[in-house]
């Protein structure tokens, strides 16, 4: 059984709460620490949650963008191929390029490779028109480096089309 407190007063006329034997004052031990123990335990967490939205929200970006950048890519292949003057694939390389502001950060000569531009060749014939379309595709293929390291990497993939007669 629990002893209950009880009141004193003091000389000084203040009351103060003692327990029934001894004299030792109550003391409330302080919150201080276990608030730091609850931040030090969510901490990794809320991390790793701000890191994923902020890798999400650039993945997502970054698709808008190869998406752009594809249709440069494809129209330029189209106009090439509908030339039949230059190398289609790697001028659309090199608009892909210069859509997103840089040089030779999307290649063609490797499918393993991060930044990666694929071009693809089809052709169709309408029923009963005889009219023969050419479609050329362009897919880019893009990882986005996370914000937090060794969380997830995420892999924007893109594409256009453009016909060409």
């Amino acid at each position: 059984m629990r002893a209950e407190p009880r009141v004193e007063t003091n000389p000084s006329g203040r009351s103060r709460r003692f327990r029934r034997r001894g004299f030792a004052p109550l003391r409330r031990r302080s919150e201080t620490g276990q608030a730091l123990v609850e931040f030090v335990v969510i901490l990794p967490l809320m991390v790793l949650l701000l890191g994923g939205g902020f890798t999400a929200w650039e993945g997502m970006q970054r698709s808008i963008r190869l998406t752009t950048a594809a249709r440069a890519g494809a129209i330029v292949a189209a106009n090439d191929l509908q030339s039949g003057t230059g190398n289609a694939w790697s001028d659309a390389t090199l608009a892909v390029n210069q859509e997103e502001g840089v040089t030779n950060v999307y290649q063609n000569t490797s499918s393993s490779a991060a930044d990666y531009v694929n071009m693809a060749q089809s052709t169709d014939t309408l029923d009963g028109t005889g009219l023969t379309i050419h479609v050329v595709t362009i897919t880019i293929t893009h990882t986005v480096i996370p914000l937090v390291s060794g969380v997830w990497k995420v892999p924007v993939s893109a594409s256009a089309t453009a016909r060409y007669s």
